[in-house]
C-alpha cells in the first residue's frame, strides 16, 4: 500500500465509503468531504498553530474559500488570520510595487500579483489529499477484488477526476494493468457521456417548433446541469 501501514486507512476507509454510494462521481464526493474537512481544520484550533499561520499568511485563500470561511459562524478565526495575512500581503506585494523603478524588479510585480490571486492554503491542502486518494484508489483497484467490483459499478467519473485517476495510475501500475485500468475507467465515462449526449440532444430538440407540446423527460430537463457537473467536476446539487 502507498506509504504502508495503518496510516493509509485514513484514505482507504473514506474511499470505500464514497465508492459504496453508487451516486455520481465518487471522487467528487471525496473532494467535497476533503474540502469541508479543510475548512473545518483551518477555522478551528489550527488557526493558532504557528506553522499553519505562517502558511496562511504567505498563501492566503482563493475567493471561493474566503467566502466559504466568511459564511461560517466563527468569524473570529477568519479575522485573526486576516489580521496577520494583510500586513504580509503588503510587505510581499504592494510595498515592492509602490517603490518600483527602472532599476528594481518592476517586471516581477505582475507575476507576483497573479501568484497572490491564484494561491490558496485550503486548495493546496485539498489537492494534496486528493493525490493520496488517487494513489490509494489505484492501489485498491490493483489489490482488492471487492473494490475492483465497486470500481466497475460506478455510474461515472467526472472529467477532472478521470484525468486525476489516469495520472495516479501512471507509474503505479505495470503496462498491462494500466491499460486495463484505463479501459475500465474510460468505459464508465464513455457510457455516461453517451447518456448525457442523448439527454442534451433531447433538451435542444424541445426548442424546435415541431416538438411544441411534447413532454420533456426528467433526464432531458436535468441534462445541461449534469453535463456541466461532468465536465467541471462540480456536482449539480
Amino acid at each position: 500500500m502507498p506509504g504502508g501501514g495503518m496510516k493509509e486507512s485514513i484514505y482507504t476507509i473514506p474511499i470505500n465509503e464514497s465508492f459504496g454510494l453508487f451516486d455520481g462521481c465518487p471522487m467528487c464526493d471525496l473532494e467535497r468531504k476533503a474540502d469541508l474537512a479543510s475548512l473545518e481544520f483551518v477555522t478551528g484550533p489550527a488557526m493558532m498553530e504557528p506553522d499553519v499561520r505562517v502558511q496562511t499568511n504567505k498563501l492566503g485563500f482563493c475567493g471561493p474559500h474566503l467566502n466559504a470561511m466568511y459564511a461560517r459562524q466563527n468569524k473570529l478565526s477568519l479575522a485573526l488570520m486576516l489580521e496577520s495575512h494583510l500586513p504580509e500581503l503588503d510587505r510581499a506585494l504592494f510595498a515592492p510595487a509602490s517603490e518600483a523603478n527602472e532599476k528594481s524588479a518592476a517586471a516581477k510585480c505582475g507575476p507576483d500579483a497573479e501568484n497572490a490571486v491564484s494561491a490558496c492554503y485550503i486548495c493546496g491542502r485539498v489537492e494534496r489529499t486528493m493525490r493520496h486518494y488517487y494513489d490509494n484508489v489505484v492501489f485498491l483497484w490493483k489489490s482488492e477484488p471487492d473494490f475492483r467490483g465497486k470500481f466497475a459499478r460506478q455510474p461515472f467519473f467526472c472529467l477532472p477526476h478521470y484525468a486525476g485517476l489516469l495520472a495516479g495510475a501512471d507509474g503505479a501500475l505495470p503496462k498491462r494493468a494500466r491499460a486495463e485500468f484505463t479501459r475500465e475507467l474510460a468505459g464508465a465515462c464513455r457510457a455516461y457521456l453517451n447518456i448525457l449526449s442523448r439527454d442534451v440532444s433531447e433538451f435542444c430538440a424541445s426548442f424546435d417548433y415541431r416538438n411544441a407540446g411534447k413532454a420533456l423527460s426528467q433526464e432531458a430537463q436535468s441534462s445541461v446541469g449534469r453535463a456541466v457537473a461532468f465536465l467541471s467536476g462540480i456536482p449539480d446539487r
